[in-house]
């Protein structure tokens, strides 16, 4: 019988469970739990414990209602959420093996650390220390008014990587060598940490899944008054703007309130983006700067990419979609360029559904990550861009292709059973999830020892294909994008409608 590893961090010592040589320590408070006062506080530091902690269960997740990706593996929903995961192979700290910390997605609403396409055994197998979090979701995590601050969720990342920087040697890892990593809303999370100056210091490296490109060509900034006026109405719902009083309302109420504004569904005649969520990350001027410009950490390596067919997570396959919809959608999404878009969609045939999905997909997601790795490449930056359209079995059949969210589990190599995914999935899965060691270990990505990925470089770009195999192409700014990316001014702002 295997003895529980144990580990002795800054607030006490832990008790862990070993699994075919991976040592799994779960539940792990980074800070102390948000909760009565600190609700809409700066994260306290973690609380002292006496004798040994069981860190083998999970960790409640944040306050939601929905928006978890995959599997959450934990019934309790808590505003004493604020946990992380470790996996290692190792808990000697002389063995200073690289990090990679996981900010998960689920649009700022839901999800957590827990969630079972992110176990971390694998990239523990391939000498990786992996950690997950926890962080406060919705109006808990992201409210932003005068009264109260704002960017607490942020403030929770930036705890959890303090959290890593005193504590991951314990368990084998190599505090100035983290990579962060996170995708949809975990990719802005790790956007929003290349830019905030309170990060400086606490990870080297960057990779941005389906997400934390700028925000889309349409779409503005949004302002303090944008911010001010979504705190107030969620006031306006409880009962109360009395900081006193809204601290002391149960969780239940404001996380109700906190779902019915979020923005799903959208306002009248719209759809659903994930440009128009009403909780995120605010530019404050102080945790985040106006813009969140990671420009201003040109010496961290980013590796960024998106999926062939984004759309298909949010419009599914077999839903009603008529002519009338895709005139509206490209008129919300195109602006000026609406005439310009529509008619680039009718030169290439195709069915409604298809059409819609190429525009969302090109708006919220490809343009933005576009012009973020061309002004990135520009600055010097070294850069890597992948684009994943590998279509397994299972997504043929259901139609969804490669979807937004659909590389995670190939990146974790946690695919599942069931015909779901065949042998070339697997072997796709190890060599990226290979690519993404390689990046943490070195910070240039490669698929085996001697398959570096090529860096986008702004007057070549050069991008990595994952399709049925992983090969280099060129990037290939196709006329739907180079529509939506002249909506930006030179200097990458957007031109008014």
């Amino acid at each position: 019988m295997v003895e529980n590893p144990h580990v002795a961090v800054a607030e006490g010592r832990l008790e862990g469970i070993t699994e075919n040589s991976v040592h799994k320590f779960l539940g792990i408070p980074y800070a102390a739990p948000p909760v009565g006062d600190r609700r809409w506080r700066v994260p306290a530091p973690p609380l002292v414990w006496s004798g040994t902690r069981a860190a083998t269960q999970f960790g409640p997740c944040a306050m939601q209602v929905h928006g978890a990706v995959f599997d959450l593996r934990v019934t309790q929903r808590s505003e004493d959420c604020l946990y992380l995961n470790v996996w290692t192979r190792s808990l000697d700290a002389s063995d200073r093996r690289p990090v990679m910390v996981w900010i998960h997605g689920g649009g700022n609403l839901g999800g957590a650390g827990s969630e079972d396409a992110y176990d971390g055994t694998r990239f523990a197998e391939q000498g990786v220390v992996l950690v997950t979090i926890n962080y406060r979701l919705g109006a808990f995590g992201f409210l932003s008014h005068p009264s109260l601050g704002a960017n607490f969720a942020v403030l929770d990342w930036i705890a959890a990587l303090q959290w890593v920087r005193e504590n991951i040697a314990q368990f084998g890892g190599d505090p100035s060598n983290v990579t962060i990593f996170g995708e949809s809303a975990g990719a802005v999370a790790v956007r929003m940490l290349l830019s905030s100056p309170r990060a400086d210091g606490l990870f080297q490296k960057a990779i941005m899944e389906s997400g934390g490109g700028e925000r889309a060509a349409f779409a503005p900034e949004l302002s303090w008054a944008d911010a001010r006026q979504a705190a107030e109405r969620l006031f306006e719902r409880v009962g109360t703007s009395n900081p006193e009083a809204l601290r002391q309302l149960p969780s239940a109420v404001i996380g109700q309130a906190s779902h019915d504004l979020c923005g799903i569904p959208p306002p009248p005649g719209r759809i659903h983006t994930p440009a128009h969520l009403v909780w995120g990350p605010f530019a404050d001027g102080d945790v985040v700067l106006p813009g969140a410009d990671p420009l201003r950490r040109e010496d961290i390596p980013v590796l960024m990419g998106c999926n062939e067919n984004e759309a298909r997570y949010f419009l599914k396959p077999g839903g009603i979609y008529p002519p009338p919809m895709l005139a509206g959608i490209t008129a919300l999404l195109a602006g000026i360029r609406r005439d310009d878009v529509a008619a680039a969609l009718a030169s290439t045939p195709a069915t409604v559904y298809e059409s819609i999905d190429r525009l969302f997909t090109a708006a919220i997601f490809a343009e933005p990550a576009y012009e973020t790795a061309r002004r990135l490449s520009q600055s010097g930056r070294r850069l890597f861009y992948y684009h994943f359209g590998r279509v397994a079995p299972g997504a043929a059949a259901s139609q969804e292709l490669a979807k937004h969210s659909g590389e995670i589990r190939y990146v974790f190599n946690n695919l599942t059973a069931g015909g779901y995914y065949d042998e070339r999935d697997a072997q796709l899965a190890a060599h990226m999830q290979a690519a993404w060691v390689a990046f943490a270990t070195t910070g240039i990505p490669a698929s085996a020892a001697d398959q570096p990925w090529p860096a986008f470089q702004s007057d070549n770009p050069q991008m990595t294909f994952i399709g049925n195999a992983i090969e280099t192409r060129p990037f290939a700014v196709s006329k739907l994008i180079e529509l939506l990316n002249s909506m930006r001014a030179p200097s990458g702002v957007r031109n008014p409608e």
